[in-house]
């Protein structure tokens, strides 16, 4: 589920790119009952940081999409650029 996308590319209408994700439960815990940052952070997917390197802004979207059930953001960054750890 995509939370955000912040883009640190210096071209934004590149499709190539790399991409960290990060879980945003803590950003927006939707109090109101959607969201349990406990719930989330105990769920087997749950994860801190994780990147994909050489991929796509689709599949990366794609992929926050689709891979876990709790929101991510998305932080794209030119290709081989990201940082590590």
């Amino acid at each position: 589920m995509l939370g955000q996308i912040t883009d640190h590319r210096p071209d934004p209408s590149a499709e190539d790119c790399d991409a960290v994700f990060e879980p945003s439960v803590h950003d927006d815990p939707h109090v109101g009952g959607v969201w349990s940052y406990e719930a989330v952070t105990s769920h087997a997917d749950y994860f801190h940081v994780t990147a994909v390197y050489e991929t796509t802004r689709a599949a990366a979207i794609r992929q926050a999409e689709t891979a876990w059930p709790f929101p991510v953001n998305i932080y794209l960054y030119a290709k081989g650029s990201a940082p590590l750890g």
